[in-house]
């Protein structure tokens, strides 16, 4: 038995309201028009769903029954289209983002805050993590997007739907001590017995300016590039720095860039979702929040 579902909705609603003039408002309908559904109904069950009578009319039993089973079907299916349409109007959802401490930083924070104004339900979720970890959480699917650094052509984000936002430079950067040699450009060699402190989290960093990796050797190793920042302004050594993300503290003479020869290799600020799995309407409004003002 194939019944459409619309004559199973007047059912409902004529078996809640007792009434085919007050079914008929609810449904926008005319009166005709309802009766003339309820008979198709029975027609195809081939039964009496309602007693008619000048008062009116009332279920039988077999029409009760039959309410009692269609009743939950029909409130599932309008408890589902409010809740897609709450969905698609942003009024209820979750976002789920992974990225480092410096990008949500420096980078991520000021694009959430238009996002949480213009849709103030969607919770978020920020996973902080590894660059290795969250291409993981991506392509399994526990987070929808990671924002996060990579090179020209990383292999790791094979499968994986990518987002170029810009480029980034890196810097070595010092203290007022190291003021002097903000001026001109010098040789590495010329401050390599310096004390190194490197986010050794993140490889990329040192891979572009040592072409041999025993040429250097970190004094201390921090899990984020904020913390490189503040450990280089008290004084305890130089440091690796993305130009972009210190630019006031450049402008404010907090840090100076130490300029070398050999520059750094720039690296890419991307994100990435899963090609497989269509972004939630929460996630699609904030990739073009960021794409449309990055």
């Amino acid at each position: 038995m194939n019944i459409n579902f619309e004559l199973y909705r007047v059912f409902y609603v004529v078996a809640n309201c007792n009434s085919i003039t007050e079914a008929s408002k609810k449904l926008s309908i005319s009166q005709p028009a309802v009766t003339k559904t309820i008979k198709n109904l029975e027609n195809q069950l081939n039964g009496n769903l309602f007693f008619r009578s000048k008062k009116g009319i009332s279920l039988t039993e077999e029409g009760k029954n039959f309410y009692n089973y269609i009743r939950p079907a029909v409130e599932q299916i309008y408890e589902a289209e409010n809740q897609f349409s709450n969905i698609t109007k942003l009024d209820i959802g979750e976002i789920k983002i992974g990225t480092s401490n410096t990008i949500l930083k420096y980078f991520l924070m000021d694009y959430l805050k238009k996002y949480s104004l213009s849709f103030p339900n969607i919770n978020i979720s920020i996973e902080e993590s590894y660059t290795p970890n969250l291409i993981n959480m991506v392509k399994n699917g526990a987070i929808d997007i990671a924002i996060i650094y990579a090179g020209d052509d990383d292999k790791k984000l094979e499968g994986l739907k990518v987002y170029n936002f810009k480029k980034l430079h890196y810097c070595l950067i010092g203290n007022e001590k190291y003021k002097k040699y903000s001026t001109h450009k010098i040789e590495f060699k010329d401050i390599e017995n310096e004390k190194l402190i490197l986010n050794t989290i993140n490889p990329i960093q040192t891979n572009f300016v040592f072409s041999d990796k025993n040429q250097y050797r970190a004094y201390i190793n921090l899990a984020s590039h904020s913390l490189v920042y503040e450990f280089v302004k008290e004084g305890f050594g130089i440091g690796i720095a993305i130009k972009e993300f210190i630019q006031d503290n450049l402008e404010k003479k907090e840090l100076y860039e130490i300029k070398l020869k050999d520059e750094f290799q720039p690296v890419n600020l991307i994100m990435i979702t899963n090609k497989n799995n269509f972004p939630n309407y929460a996630t699609s409004e904030l990739i073009h929040l960021i794409e449309n003002q990055k």
